[in-house]
């Protein structure tokens, strides 16, 4: 049984779960652990994108914070295989878990600050999004020198020179365990270093995962065609899969218009399928513990995972333009 099919089996299982998840504040490590046994992490790692994002589908539309929290360790184990780094197997197993903390590398300057010397590397300063407190016992996590390179490192989430800020409740995947981290001087040794870039190769790097998060809205249109009828299921199906091969094609010749343009049209999707499915299921589906309900959110959440000014600019004007039709009409 290939990766795929495995996926599409531990789909099942998470969704089982996915409303008992979704209510509570601690992130699913059965879920996660369940992952590393099918060999997913150890599969991803070294995977072809197309091959990544149809993972990636398949367990959105299982559960929205596995898929979440999955896609932060599994893109540590990328990096640390890429860098050579000794923990790449345990890592792949699921033996040694790892969250991020360097989004904030994208906000001009940066929050945190790194200071190299010749052994080590010294992080100071407030990254405001780690996910997977109490699981994930390390964090990967990224600053910025005084000329303007970016390097992201390994450390113990339990490190004295790092400190939790609480952050309030989320509406949505909360059950991520989303906090701040603030670094005070954390020491990491230079062979911890995993990743030193300029910000024109992360933006680079931005381009190609924008197109990657698609993959959770189609994730999410993939759950809400559970409660279409079969005839229409069916052709969701096929639209997903349609989706995806222009996803593909996008990989041969990668730009920034369309991965924005592709990204946009997944959202919509999802939004779409959503909305398609409350109407088919009627009623009932006000009923607070739906399903449908936390697809929403998640699907809504998705709008601003990886989110890049060009989509911001997309989803604006996309609005505008509609606005203008309407606007037309009133002027007649």
């Amino acid at each position: 049984m290939d990766i795929l099919e495995r996926l599409k089996t531990a789909s099942e299982r998470l969704r089982e779960t996915a409303q008992t998840v979704d209510a509570g504040s601690e992130p699913p490590l059965h879920h996660l652990k369940m992952l590393a046994e099918i060999g997913y992490f150890d599969v991803t790692t070294e995977a072809r994108p197309g091959l990544r994002r149809r993972m990636l589908d398949l367990i959105s539309s299982g559960c929205g914070v596995t898929a979440f929290l999955a896609t932060q360790h599994e893109g540590v184990c990328r990096r640390l295989h890429q860098a050579g780094h000794p923990m790449t197997k345990k890592a792949r197993k699921g033996e040694r878990w790892y969250g991020v903390c360097f989004a904030h590398l994208r906000r001009t300057p940066s929050p945190v600050e790194a200071i190299r010397s010749r052994r080590q590397v010294l992080y100071s300063g407030t990254g405001p999004w780690f996910s997977g407190l109490g699981v994930f016992s390390e964090v990967l996590v990224g600053g910025a020198t005084e000329d303007g390179r970016f390097l992201m490192g390994l450390a113990s989430v339990a490190s004295p020179e790092i400190a939790v800020q609480k952050l309030p409740e989320l509406a949505v995947m909360n059950a991520t365990a989303t906090v701040g981290l603030h670094f005070n001087a954390l020491c990491v040794p230079s062979e911890d270093v995993v990743v030193d870039i300029t910000p024109e190769e992360l933006n680079e790097k931005d381009m190609h995962s924008t197109v990657f998060q698609a993959a959770r809205s189609l994730g999410a249109a993939r759950a809400a065609s559970r409660f279409m009828k079969d005839e229409l299921r069916e052709d969701m199906e096929q639209g997903l899969e349609g989706l995806h091969c222009q996803l593909d094609a996008w990989d041969e010749s990668p730009n920034w218009v369309d991965a924005t343009a592709l990204r946009q049209k997944a959202l919509k999707l999802a939004g779409s399928a959503i909305e398609t499915a409350f109407v088919q299921v009627g009623g009932k589906a006000h009923v607070k513990d739906h399903p449908l309900h936390r697809i929403a959110r998640e699907a809504s959440f998705y709008y601003t995972t990886q989110l890049t000014a060009p989509l911001r600019s997309a989803v604006t004007d996309d609005l505008r333009r509609g606005l203008e039709q309407i606007s037309k009409v009133l002027t007649k």
